[in-house]
Parts: structure tokens; sequence; C-alpha cells
């Protein structure tokens, strides 16, 4: 599967100026945007972050554009948090997009937005008032999914990648508890449990079950009888003609003899062959058996 990518799946995504952009630099493009049209928003004393935010509540209103168009409201009072956010989704994601490719890098992205917001929507109910969040979705997700990748890669402090991950992810789901933040707690874990999945699948380390979904048999049909001709009783000889004798000639397969035998056979039965055609038949037959033997 990871084998099976493009030249076009390596290639940069367009220029830009005559400068190459990949697909991970394009999205760190989009979230600045994004910011600078938050902050143009925001200048002008209006807020789009009520209508754009996700809450599970909302979506089970009917809102369900909720459910991806949270991304597109990056305050700038986020500030540190969010330049970290854009710096580890360019970092990690080139070598992402490097060991995947393109569609691949993007498929995973798509998931980091629209797994946490379906998980969130299913279990918004069980808290007061749901959950709900803005902004960009935590590109951490993407570190567990580099660290998934190349789990043994030495980072700082010569600690692998993996377990990079686990202390980090760790950290930040007791600063969830610790803070009752639900909407983030479920919002990192689903994330991470998405990255950590979609790369073991790539990998092929992983497969989806299959479902078996029951199927109706069909009805059997039972066939009419075929009457069956009395041997004694004779073809009618103006519907069926007898065949002409075939020469008996060395340039004539046995093959060529026997097809139009069988094909008479298939029309009116065994009992519409003459005499002659019925030692034909035994004579074709018994040269086939020769020629089988000799060749084995």
């Amino acid at each position: 599967m990871i084998g099976g990518r493009s030249s076009e799946d390596r290639s940069p995504w367009f220029d830009l100026a005559g400068y190459p952009v990949n697909a991970p630099l394009a999205l760190v493009g989009a979230c600045i945007v994004s910011m600078l049209v938050t902050t143009a928003v925001l200048a002008f004393n209006s807020s789009w972050e009520p209508l754009l935010e996700f809450s599970s509540a909302e979506v089970w209103r009917g809102e369900v554009w909720r459910l991806g168009s949270y991304v597109l409201w990056n305050s700038p009072a986020r500030g540190l948090s969010l330049a970290l956010d854009m710096l580890m989704l360019w970092w990690f994601g080139r070598e992402l997009e490097n060991f995947f490719g393109r569609n691949l890098f993007l498929k995973l992205c798509g998931g980091l937005v629209f797994v946490p917001a379906l998980t969130g929507s299913l279990l918004g109910p069980l808290f007061q008032g749901g959950v709900h969040w803005v902004g960009l979705p935590g590109t951490f997700a993407l570190f567990v999914a580099f660290a998934t990748m190349a789990p043994n890669v030495t980072l700082l402090f010569g600690v692998s990648a993996k377990w990079t991950a686990i202390i980090f992810l760790g950290l930040q789901l007791l600063s969830c508890i610790a803070t009752h933040a639900w909407g983030d707690l479920i919002n990192s874990l689903s994330a991470a449990a998405f990255a950590f999945g979609f790369v073991r699948y790539q990998q092929g380390n992983w497969v989806l079950p299959e479902l078996h979904l029951p199927t109706r048999r069909p009805k059997l049909r039972v066939l009419e009888a075929v009457p069956s001709r009395a041997p004694s009783q004779k073809p009618d000889a103006a519907k069926y003609p007898p065949l002409r004798s075939l020469p008996p000639s060395e340039e004539i397969s046995d093959l060529d003899r026997i097809d139009p035998l069988l094909e008479k056979i298939g029309r009116s039965g065994l009992a519409s062959l003459t005499a002659d055609e019925r030692a034909q038949l035994e004579s074709a037959r018994e040269a086939l058996i020769k020629k089988g033997a000799g060749r084995s």
C-alpha cells in the first residue's frame, strides 16, 4: 500500500512564485490566513466564534457544519500555542508526507479534524451542556503518528519518539482531567487514537474487521422433467437427416470426426445415431485414448 505511491504523490503540491509548496506547508499557510481573518473580524468588534465552534449540543440540533468549521477560527490570543501547533504541523507533517505520500497525509489530517468531532458528538450527551472546542485541532496527534511510524527515533535527551509521545500525551490528559476540560480530553484522546490506528493500518499491521451481512438464499426452482425417448423409438429421418460419412483420411483429425457426432447427440440423443455413425464415434474415441496413452 505504501509502495504504491505515484511520482506525482511525491512531488510538491504546487509552485508559488517559483517556490515548491508541499501539503504541510500549504496547510500552515491556510492556518496563517485563518488567523489573519480571525484577527480582522475581532478588530471590527465582531465574533464568529459562537457560530463556528464545535458544540456537541448544537450538532445534535442539526448544525452539522460545526463538525469541521471549528478549525477556521484561530484567535491570535492563543499566541505561542498556535505557533507551536503550526510548527509541529510543518515539521512532523513533512516526515509523514515523505513516508506515506501526499494523499494519505491529507486523509490523516482530515481524520484528525472529523474523528474527534464525531467522537465528541457521540459522547457529548454524557456531560452537562455537552462538549465544545474551537481552533486548530491539536497537532500533537501528528507527533503521535510520527512516533508510531518511527518509534525508535531518538529525540531530546536521548529519549525515543515512542516514549516522548507517551509522556507528553499522559501529561496532556492529566491536565485535562485536573481542570475538568472534558472536551479537550475527548479531542486529544480520539485524535491520538486515530493517528496511531491510521499509521498501523497503513503499515499493514492492522486489518479492518469484515462485516458478513446475512444474505437471502435464492429460491430453488423445480425444473420440469424432460420426457425420454424409448430405445426402440426411431428418430424422424426427415427431421434429423443422417450425417454424411466422413472419408477415412488421416488429414481429418479425431476431433473433426467426433464433433459433428456430438452435436447430433446433443440435438436428438444417442439413439439418433446410425450404425455407421456409432462406429465412427467408437473409432474416434479409441484413437483419442491411444494418443493420450502415448503422450503419457
